[in-house]
């Protein structure tokens, strides 16, 4: 995948970017923001979904133009086989095959 015209010097090479934190499996690609952009880091969004992320290294932030879908971890992962939610209806995880995935990207409307 190509860098957004105009930006190719504030971001990294298109690739794996954000890991479910459960699992660790990839759950989206994009580009690694690699300098900063001052006025123009919003204009981002209109080429994906600018996203932070949280390590034990720091923060960093991700341009994600692609997350892995359900329909994708069902292909991959195997069918849905459990699906949990907390005591109060919150969502806390899906497992497609033997992988559970805990982000909240995953997040489906229960029944």
């Amino acid at each position: 995948m190509q860098k957004p015209k105009e930006y190719e010097d504030c971001l990294g090479t298109y690739g794996p970017q954000l890991y479910d934190s459960y699992c660790g499996e990839v759950i989206a690609w994009g580009f690694s923001i690699i300098k900063q952009m001052g006025d123009r880091f919003n204009e981002l969004n209109n080429f994906g979904e600018v996203v932070c992320s949280h390590s034990l290294h720091g923060s960093s932030w991700t341009l994600v133009t692609k997350w892995l879908s359900r329909e994708e971890a069902i292909k991959k992962y195997g069918a849905i086989t459990q699906e949990i939610w907390g005591p109060r209806g919150g969502w806390k995880s899906v497992t497609f095959g033997t992988k559970t995935f805990i982000n909240p990207h995953f997040k489906s409307i229960q029944n």
